[in-house]
């Protein structure tokens, strides 16, 4: 059985290289979607970008536990941190459980990178762009945005991004007083 926010294997035969990814589309989708950045001198990801229908992919999976206790969904509210194609997992939840109550903060570089932000409510998402192109808003880090943010301890804390974004997390919330049996991560490399 498919759980939302869980990861998959995904490679293609010839190259006989596999990355994992988190799936994007909710767990009862009739088809696996994923968020892939393009890595251009990446392993898999450039090869991914050139697929065409019919071509061959390998998947493996489901792989992972970064999921939400689904007795926990209607009676908690979560806080979800993210780093670019790291909100994947979180896309998953917001689609798996309709009457979730969440807010996304998410860190992008650029403005463009704000991954299918109508599929949220405007007031549970925000953005931290730390490369404007468009002189639209002003540079800076998720943890900005959380250093500002009124953080509940009675929430639950959901990381998905780099290293150095988790760590910093970590230890923002952990300042504020979040119990660290209330944060879980996913790391990307």
């Amino acid at each position: 059985m498919i759980r939302a926010g869980q990861c998959f294997s995904v490679g293609l035969a010839s190259l006989g290289i596999n990355r994992e990814y988190s799936m994007y589309s909710a767990a009862d989708d009739d088809y696996l979607d994923f968020l892939i950045r393009v890595v251009p001198d990446g392993v898999v990801s450039p090869w991914l970008a050139k697929c065409k229908v019919g071509d061959h992919v390998e998947i493996g999976g489901p792989y992972g536990d970064f999921c939400l206790l689904e007795e926990q969904v209607k009676s908690k509210e979560y806080v979800f941190i993210a780093t670019g194609t790291g909100i994947a997992p979180f896309h998953s939840f917001v689609k798996s459980f309709p009457t979730l109550r969440y807010h996304i903060y998410h860190g992008v570089r650029h403005e463009d990178e704000r991954y299918d932000i109508e599929h949220y409510a405007p007031d549970r998402y925000s953005a931290a762009v730390s490369r404007p192109r468009l002189g639209t808003s002003r540079s800076e880090r998720v943890t900005n945005l959380l250093e500002q943010a009124n953080l509940k301890n009675d929430s639950l804390y959901y990381l998905c991004g780099n290293q150095k974004m988790i760590t910093d997390t970590i230890a923002l919330l952990l300042a504020k007083g979040i119990p660290g049996g209330a944060i879980f991560t996913e790391t990307f490399f």
